[in-house]
């Protein structure tokens, strides 16, 4: 199916395929194409992939004839393409094909100052597609601004975006963000029901946290957590998440 959406495929590719359509290649011909999550393909998908950015030709799903376009293409992902590279589940000649100009993008949590304008915007651009006009308390931002936030901009994202629904007044409080936003009630940071949590539990909760701001997406919350898919996998068995 990716490899359809971006090389197109011609009809009768495969089962539905019941008219010639053309992939994003085609339609960024002459023009940028951004590829998110690159991370994510698989070694077939690679293998197109680095052939289309050598000879800047590739063909359709199902199809014969060579399609040659000029395109530049812009990539991104969250997870450690070099340790990939090392492991083998990252083509190692793709990879230097791709790193021709890299720009590394510190996480959210290094950005302190980028909080307050995302959340702004989020706010505004929330606001304008629902036809509301909330605004943040200075005490909502204070929470915002003390967050880690392991799932990055798309967790800041969700958390306003729930914060604005379950808003019903014009002003999202403290009150409105997500409990993992919250401070502890009583005790220490972290502190449960009058106790210090075990180690599993903390893991459990954080990586219950990092699964729910990708939404349930496992690769990716592999990726946040600096673990394989596998070990994400026999966690969330263990932990009966």
């Amino acid at each position: 199916l990716l490899q359809s959406e971006l090389f197109g495929h011609d009809r009768g590719a495969f089962t539905g395929a019941d008219r010639k359509k053309p992939g994003l290649f085609e339609v960024a011909d002459g023009g940028t194409i951004f590829l998110d999550e690159i991370g994510e393909l698989s070694p077939s998908t690679q293998v197109k992939l680095l052939r289309v950015l050598d000879t800047s030709t590739f063909r359709h799903v199902g199809g014969t004839s060579e399609i040659k376009v000029d395109v530049r293409v812009v990539l991104a992902t969250n997870r450690d393409l070099v340790g990939m590279v090392r492991q083998g589940l990252f083509r190692e000649d793709l990879y230097y094909r791709l790193s021709t100009i890299i720009l590394g993008l510190p996480p959210l949590r290094e950005r302190g100052g980028d909080v307050d304008l995302l959340s702004n915007h989020f706010v505004t651009l929330l606001n304008d597609r629902f036809g509301l006009r909330k605004r943040l308390t200075p005490g909502a931002r204070e929470l915002l601004r003390r967050h880690d936030w392991p799932g990055n901009v798309r967790e800041l994202l969700h958390a306003v975006e729930r914060a604005l629904v379950v808003c019903e007044g014009d002003e999202i409080g403290p009150e409105h963000l997500p409990g993992a936003l919250l401070p502890r009630s009583s005790g220490s940071p972290g502190q449960v029901s009058g106790r210090l949590p075990s180690l599993a539990e903390l893991e459990r909760d954080h990586v219950e946290r990092v699964l729910g701001s990708v939404d349930g997406h496992r690769g990716k919350a592999a990726g946040i957590l600096g673990i394989s898919e596998r070990n994400l996998y026999r966690k969330l068995k263990a932990y009966g998440i």
